[in-house]
């Protein structure tokens, strides 16, 4: 038996995906419990009734932020399933598919794939990546492993679930006459750094939100630490034997 956790719909169109959701379920032979997330009762609380109920498996049902949230809650205590809803290209990645059906059917077949994640100390855990976004060049200061430290300025920076951190700036350039005759136009210079570590301190200045899917988790600065292994996922194919 599964127990699925909706995410609280937005729309008539979502609430019409969940209507549809449980027929193919039925079909599937795989319908279990089915819960919705509201103000009243987060994705968070839900999750935790159900591993007190003794679920091993949880599904999440939405998007982004929502399957991150369920995902923090349930580490190490139960198998995630994911089926996406208006969820990013990043779940179709790692579980195969976006779309409700063939998402439901993985469910039926159970194959399973571990994966890392990252916790944000003290505990707040990233599933889906985390971003730091700034709309002016942010000065970050990075420690990595405790031994590496690195200077850079940036507008995004992206932390993916194998502790890899990602920046990008884009900046103008400033325009210059050559030989005191012809003006050089402005224009945009992009760049992207990618740093790689088992922890890395985050300082930004200024201090900025850690987001997942728009949804804040936590501030700048900040320690990042991979949980190598640390969640299983039903996914297309599954790499455990």
């Amino acid at each position: 038996m599964y127990y699925y956790i909706l995410e609280s719909p937005s729309t008539r169109g979502i609430r019409q995906s969940y209507q549809r959701l449980r027929d193919i379920l039925t079909n599937l032979g795989i319908a279990g419990e089915i819960v919705a997330s509201s103000p009243a009762r987060r994705p968070e609380e839900l999750a935790v009734m159900g591993l007190q109920k003794g679920y091993t498996t949880i599904v999440a049902v939405g998007g982004d932020a929502h399957i991150n949230q369920i995902a923090a809650r349930i580490i190490g205590q139960a198998v995630l399933g994911i089926i996406p809803i208006n969820a990013g290209p990043q779940v179709a990645e790692l579980i195969g598919t976006n779309d409700m059906k063939p998402a439901a059917e993985f469910l039926k077949f159970r194959r399973l794939t571990t994966v890392s994640t990252v916790l944000l100390e003290p505990e707040t855990i990233l599933f889906l990546d985390g971003e730091i976004n700034s709309s002016k060049l942010a000065k970050i200061s990075l420690v990595i492993d405790n031994r590496v430290r690195a200077y850079a300025y940036f507008n995004k920076a992206t932390i993916h679930r194998s502790l890899e951190l990602s920046l990008e700036s884009t900046h103008l350039t400033e325009p210059k006459k050559m030989f005191g005759l012809f003006t050089v136009k402005t224009t945009e210079v992009k760049s992207e750094s990618h740093f790689h570590g088992k922890s890395i301190r985050i300082v930004t200045d200024p201090e900025l939100p850690i987001t997942v899917a728009g949804k804040a988790i936590g501030m700048t600065p900040a320690h990042i630490r991979l949980v190598p292994e640390s969640l299983k996922v039903i996914t297309k194919r599954g790499t455990l034997g």
